[in-house]
């Protein structure tokens, strides 16, 4: 058994030890937290009847119908965040009618300082809603307390529309609902007018309340509040944080079907061996039916994703493989659904929780449709189901990948079911297969759960196998964490053996066993300038190990403070320590390799963020110190500039400086910058140019994309694509243009 007395043990402990320091010093008594926010009860709940339209509904902005003068109001928001207030300075009043097709939900927003105060970055969908003013309704039409529906809008009317379970231990903000807004403006304040047909909505068949909760972001204050408070450290999509929308009527649920086809045309000219070349058409789509209010069945063929967001690309300076995020939106869609549990980069982040940069997922949708340097691969049809009930979900997809350059086609089937036990306990169960391509035959199979302990705390884990030729791997992780207004603790940990390669799936790294606690304190003590909100010192740590041997792989252990104004803006000064044992040599980049051995640096450095609202908006990350055998500095740009919300312009830089590196004793620098230009005619009309110029790959690549929604979730795209090698690359060149109407149609 190897000695384990490591002086990674002496850092920690050191780092710990400040960290506690840190923690006690600064925990004085918190002002305005000290009001606490209770889980409302049958007799507390705030209710608000809906109202059924005995007219017609014009959908402009206005709510000057006689229904909209007649219909039950809910008001009296409460501030939620920063800091819970019984009241707020910013009134709002909301309604909600209902007819045949459609919910409606009507809100007026007073703000006596006029229009000049609004914050409107730009017009994107999908928006950032905390660098904007923002109005959302979070619906629990199933009445499970678990799924949550969000609609959210902007003064000018761009939209965004998430899909949120168990408060929010999944979520995802790529679903597109078909719904539509509109607005209108005042000095006196801002009305947000919505229609939501009930064919967008998933309900509980004879259910005649729903939960609901209405927010509204005062972003020039940097001020939350909603209907119904919830705690600051929570989500708004906590459905037992929300009031009752009663007399709700919406029809029986019936069979609805839907299609979305499209035509394609494409012009490329590409020197990569084996590429096509010239110009070709293409037709394909999607049937999507809902046979009953629960369940849903999709099927697709020549599937297309002409229109996908490319990429970002990253200089990756870790020992673990780059994570890039699902960006097309078949599989973005009901995605919760196919999610096998583990561990994903963005796990307990947000709320002051330490994040865990390390990724374990039985099933990823990026496998299918994608090589392993992104570059698409044809898919020639496919099939999902989808089942939600108030304790019990299904989920299956099957797809077939075309065969490409003389190999085999790759058939990709994956099902998932859950099932809720109690209140708060969930159980789930997926297997996940791919058949036929480069890599043979791989099964997969997962089993998870997750446990919400009280209104603060929550634990998951889960246990996966994946086996290939006769060969099984094992895979297995937990999470437990507790969060309070001034407290957020966390503990993160994977064992991945050597053997386990989901092919169906993502793996940081295998050969791991990892441990990772933290800790973060929200303090507010009395002395606090009027300007600041409060500071949240922390330690987070995240050690690997051989599971075999046990000895250590690589650690980190970063003490960081964040200071947040009133305005949104922060300042985090961090302060990590890494330790490195490599036991092979290190490709971290091409012709830079690490030497095996004892590699120990400690790094300091700054996170700025300025008001993220304002006009012009920049995000600073700035490091320096060693880097395994030799240094490196790193320096992050992220700026924005929106003159009015029609144009925005926004840039992303990194550079890294690296000396004295690897076997070879590498002194070199890297750059990599990202500017992109939108222009917006109105929320459904915009074009964006996006380059990417990365020294590290020897590439440059422009995307240049103009989008029309000229109907709710019906597009025409004109998507220009080239790529480019620089200095001294051999990136083959390549270029396209790709013109694509797709649109959806309720039959």
């Amino acid at each position: 058994m190897p000695d384990l007395a490591m002086p990674w043990r002496r850092a920690a402990c050191g780092a710990l030890q400040t960290a506690l320091i840190l923690l006690v010093v600064t925990g004085r008594p918190v002002r305005a937290q000290r009001l606490q926010v209770l889980e409302p009860t049958d007799s507390t709940r705030r209710h608000l009847i809906a109202r059924r339209a005995t007219g017609r509904i014009v959908l402009d902005g206005r709510l000057d119908e006689p229904d909209w003068r007649a219909a039950h109001v809910a008001g009296e928001f409460v501030q939620v965040r920063p800091d819970y207030l019984p009241t707020t300075r910013f009134a709002s009043q909301v309604r909600v009618l209902f007819d045949a097709d459609n919910l409606y939900i009507g809100a007026y927003h007073r703000d006596s300082a006029g229009l000049s105060t609004l914050r409107l970055p730009d017009l994107r969908r999908d928006f950032e809603p905390p660098e904007t003013d923002v109005f959302a309704v979070t619906l629990g039409p199933l009445g499970d307390k678990r799924t949550a529906l969000q609609f959210q809008t902007t003064p000018l009317g761009s939209q965004a529309d998430v899909q949120a379970f168990d408060g929010g231990e999944s979520f995802s903000f790529n679903w597109d609902a078909l719904w539509r807004v509109r607005t209108t403006r005042a000095d006196s304040g801002w009305i947000a007018e919505i229609s939501i047909p009930w064919q967008s909505l998933r309900y509980a068949n004879g259910a005649h309340s729903w939960d609901i909760n209405f927010l509204r972001n005062t972003r020039r204050a940097a001020q939350w509040s909603a209907w119904v408070p919830y705690p600051r450290q929570l989500t708004s999509w906590r459905l037992n944080y929300s009031g009752a929308l009663d007399s709700i009527q919406p029809p029986p649920p019936r069979t609805n079907i839907r299609i979305r086809p499209y035509v394609l045309g494409q012009s490329s000219r590409d020197r990569t061996p084996n590429a096509f070349n010239g110009s070709t058409g293409d037709v394909g789509g999607e049937v999507i039916w809902a046979p009953t209010s629960n369940s849903l069945l999709e099927a697709t063929i020549n599937t297309d994703f002409a229109q996908a967001d490319v990429d970002r690309q990253v200089v990756n300076l870790t020992r673990f493989n780059a994570f890039f995020p699902e960006r097309r939106q078949f599989f973005l869609e009901n995605a919760d659904l196919l999610n096998a549990g583990g561990l994903s980069p963005n796990t307990f982040s947000g709320n002051g929780v330490p994040s865990v940069a390390f990724a374990v997922q039985p099933f990823f949708t990026r496998r299918i449709g994608l090589g392993d340097d992104g570059t698409l691969l044809p898919i020639d049809a496919g099939i999902r189901y989808a089942y939600r009930a108030a304790r019990s979900t299904v989920g299956a997809l099957a797809m077939r990948q075309a065969a490409v350059n003389g190999g085999s086609a790759t058939t990709f089937g994956v099902a998932r079911g859950s099932q809720l036990f109690g209140q708060s306990t969930r159980l789930g169960a997926t297997v996940s297969v791919r058949d036929g391509g480069t890599g043979g035959s791989n099964v997969v199979s997962a089993v998870d759960v997750f446990k919400r302990i009280g209104q603060l705390a929550q634990a998951s884990a889960m246990v996966s196998t994946s086996t290939i030729n006769g060969t099984t791997g094992l895979a297995a992780t937990y999470a437990v964490s507790r969060v309070s207004p001034a407290l957020a603790i966390a503990l993160t940990g994977a064992l991945v053996n050597r053997n386990y390669n989901p092919q169906t799936g993502f793996v940081s790294r295998g050969n791991v066993l990892l441990t990772a606690p933290g800790i973060v304190r929200t303090v507010q003590p009395a002395w606090l300038p009027h300007g600041v909100v409060w500071m949240r010192p922390g330690v987070a740590t995240v050690f690997f190990h051989d599971p075999q041997t046990r000895a250590l792989q690589e650690g980190q252990i970063t003490l960081s403070s964040e200071v947040l104004f009133r305005n949104g803006a922060t300042f985090s000064p961090t302060l990590e320590h890494s330790l490195q044992r490599p036991t092979l040599s290190v490709p971290l980049l091409p012709n830079v390799p690490i030497a095996p051995g004892t590699h120990d640096y400690s790094r300091g450095g700054i996170i700025v963020k300025s008001d993220q609202s304002a006009k012009i908006a920049a995000t600073a990350t700035l490091t320096t110190g060693g880097f395994f055998d030799g240094s490196l500095d790193r320096a992050e740009v992220a700026t924005r500039w929106s003159p009015t919300p029609y144009v925005a312009l926004r840039g992303t830089y990194e550079v890294n400086r690296l000396r004295s590196i690897g076997t070879r004793d590498s002194s070199f620098v890297t750059h990599l910058a990202g500017p992109e230009l939108r222009v917006f005619l109105n929320p459904r009309v915009q074009w964006s140019a996006f380059y990417q110029y990365n020294t590290a790959v020897q590439r440059g690549s422009l995307n240049a994309r103009f989008s029309w929604e000229f109907a709710p979730l019906s597009y025409v795209f004109l998507v220009y694509n080239d790529r480019q090698a620089i200095q001294d690359g051999t990136t083959p060149s390549a270029r396209s243009l790709i013109l694509k109407v797709s649109w959806l149609r309720q039959m």
